[in-house]
């Protein structure tokens, strides 16, 4: 009887500060918010509306430290990524997305645990974040990251149902 040795485990989620990355994946999240709300995707950025230019056409002003965009990349390849800016005191979220073929492989669970790690860092109470009700495996995801439902923190959401949550620093 032989036995085997397994192998080292594969590497999990590199996380870095990335930009360059963020058009790319802003352009995905998008897509995949249109078709979850039963619009068509758009086919190139041109078409898209401008509630979603203002982060897609200048990133680096609306991830202004002490923000930032954040990406992920699994054995070399893009794979997520998110972004955070300061509401007030707090952290708000923004567009946290992950790749349909990198779920389940923790993506999202390392790209929020260093921004957590930078809200902090920064001196940010809390972090808040709004999520389409439709998105059960994010809101199942932030529950089991500790976030809380909380009523609406900001009066701009439009005519779009969200749902608002939570994270004590």
């Amino acid at each position: 009887m032989t036995m085997s040795t397994p192998g080292p485990a594969a590497p999990g989620p590199v996380v870095a500060d990335d930009l360059a990355a963020a058009p790319e994946l802003l352009f995905a999240y998008y897509n995949a918010t249109a078709e979850e709300l039963g619009h068509p995707a758009w086919a190139t950025p041109a078409g898209l509306p401008d509630y979603f230019r203002v982060d897609y056409d200048d990133p680096a002003a609306y991830y202004a430290p002490p923000g930032g965009y954040l990406t992920a990349r699994l054995d070399g390849r893009l794979a997520g990524g998110v972004g955070y800016h300061f509401h007030g005191p707090d952290v708000e979220v923004k567009r946290l997305y992950v790749a349909p073929d990198a779920r389940g492989a923790g993506v999202a669970q390392a790209l929020m645990a260093v921004l957590h790690e930078r809200a902090r860092a920064a001196g940010a109470p809390r972090c808040v974040l709004d999520v389409l009700p439709q998105r059960t495996g994010a809101i199942n995801l932030y529950k089991r990251l500790g976030y809380r439902q909380i009523g609406p923190y900001r009066d701009d959401h439009g005519p779009i149902d969200l749902v608002c949550f939570a994270y004590d620093l």
